[in-house]
């Protein structure tokens, strides 16, 4: 049976006995139903993982001894910002599950002038709690211990203007034909998906003289949501660690 993996953002060392946040007891005891004597794995975030005991249940919160600290990263080589304009419901947060299973290490969410979605004050806020949530329930299905940043939505401009990166791109479906996993390995690398209807010409025009290269998607239009799956695992694949043989 595979341990559960949980994240807490509390200090974390070998050989000693924390006591998991509330939210962390709810879940190893009303969802996971679990009891003392029973397994679980613990990360914070800043490395590699702890193997732990439940020592005890109670009011005062789940109890744990930490036997076993594991070195281990599941990081990819590949530095990757996604820019992604910002969907309705579910759609998005799908993007940013599968984004952050996939290796991403940073994510922005992006307005455009396409985009439907209208968020400010507290409203973004909460959305931007729960994309943080979804990232970090993505890490600890898939096994990663670093939490991937999900930076506050700013305009796609800004972004293109701010962002830091070896290559950076801006998908679109007439985007350049080339393959551009042809030329060497950059060590990080950003890109942006646009809305339902994609990014308008004057906006890629404009990402474009800050640098960016415009990428084609292929024959097929994808679903916003698909894009950053397709990409990811491309990415992957060629210059991260999707395969045995390191990245040309």
């Amino acid at each position: 049976m595979r341990i559960p993996r949980i994240f807490q953002e509390i200090p974390l060392l070998e050989g000693t006995k924390v006591t998991l946040t509330e939210s962390g007891s709810h879940h190893v005891t009303q969802v996971l139903r679990m009891k003392p004597g029973d397994q679980v794995l613990l990360f914070n975030g800043t490395g590699g993982e702890y193997f732990g005991e439940i020592e005890a249940t109670g009011k005062r919160g789940v109890e744990v001894l930490l036997t076993y600290f594991n070195e281990v990263d599941r990081a990819s080589p590949l530095s990757v910002h996604l820019g992604q304009v910002i969907g309705k419901g579910e759609r998005f947060d799908y993007a940013i599950q599968k984004a952050v299973e996939l290796g991403v290490t940073e994510i922005t969410p992006l307005f455009s002038r396409r985009c439907e979605v209208k968020l400010n004050g507290p409203r973004l806020d909460k959305k931007l709690q729960q994309w943080k949530h979804l990232a970090v329930a993505a890490c600890e299905q898939s096994g990663l211990n670093i939490i991937p940043q999900i930076h506050a939505p700013v305009a796609l401009a800004e972004w293109a203007e701010t962002v830091q990166a070896d290559a950076r791109w801006i998908l679109h479906t007439e985007g350049e034909p080339h393959n551009p996993f042809t030329q060497q390995a950059p060590q990080s690398l950003a890109f942006a998906v646009g809305p339902e209807g994609g990014f308008e010409d004057t906006e890629v025009s404009s990402v474009r003289e800050r640098g960016f290269d415009c990428v084609s998607m292929g024959p097929r239009i994808w679903r916003t949501e698909t894009a950053p799956v397709v990409m990811l695992s491309l990415l992957q694949y060629h210059w991260g660690d999707l395969r045995d043989e390191p990245p040309v």
